[in-house]
């Protein structure tokens, strides 16, 4: 038994997240080729844990004039239970190109209050067509 939950234990300080969906990004390329883009998507979410449901998210894509990006965007995903989770995905000109960044978990419903802080390394792969496919594997 005691070997039981110290596995239960160590399986719950990780959790991971697959999501896929289609993303909209519209906005203004400047002279100098810096730019500024409204980023918008929605699509269908699930945890390594069993939970799903849908998720929508909002943010920004930019580019200065010197070629540094940027990524600041927020997903909210509700579960088939209504529940909710709010993660910021963020990532820098390092791994602009690669479609690797970083998340955080920074809002969330009573069920979900746990995962409040939670940091997590991201993934995502984009098809032509803008649908993607992402992944985001949490520690807390």
């Amino acid at each position: 038994m005691l070997i039981f939950l110290f596995v239960s234990l160590a399986k719950s300080e990780k959790i991971t997240f697959e999501a896929s969906g289609k993303a909209d990004i519209s906005g203004y390329t400047f002279n100098d080729n810096s730019s500024y883009k409204l980023y918008r998507s929605n699509g269908h979410w699930k945890s390594s844990t069993g939970d799903f449901g849908l998720h929508t998210c909002l943010g920004t894509v930019t580019n200065n004039k010197e070629g540094k990006s940027g990524f600041d965007v927020y997903c909210k995903n509700i579960s088939q239970k209504e529940d909710y989770f709010i993660m910021k995905i963020y990532r820098d000109s390092e791994y602009q190109e690669s479609g690797a960044g970083r998340a955080i978990i920074v809002e969330a419903s009573k069920n979900y209050s746990h995962l409040i802080g939670a940091e997590c390394s991201h993934a995502v792969t984009y098809l032509k067509s803008s649908d993607y496919f992402a992944m985001q594997k949490c520690k807390f």
